[in-house]
């Protein structure tokens, strides 16, 4: 078996297919990826839920997209 060199990939085997590993890994890049607060740019801009953003540094919410937010 090929080692992967992405560790988002990790826990995927060959058997689920190139596809849906694709789609995996650049979803979950796009998920994991730095984000700035609009309200106070800090980098600890992350997702509380599915559609939540919040900032743990300030409390700003923002309700956007499941895997990214667009401000």
């Amino acid at each position: 078996m090929v080692k992967s060199k992405t560790a988002s990939l990790k826990g995927l085997g060959q058997k689920y297919g190139l596809k849906p590993r694709k789609k995996f890994t650049s979803v979950h890049r796009q998920l994991k990826s730095k984000r700035k607060c609009p309200e106070c740019g800090s980098e600890r801009f992350g997702r509380e839920a599915v559609g939540i953003w919040a900032c743990k540094k300030c409390n700003y919410k923002v309700a956007g997209l499941a895997y990214d937010v667009k401000l």
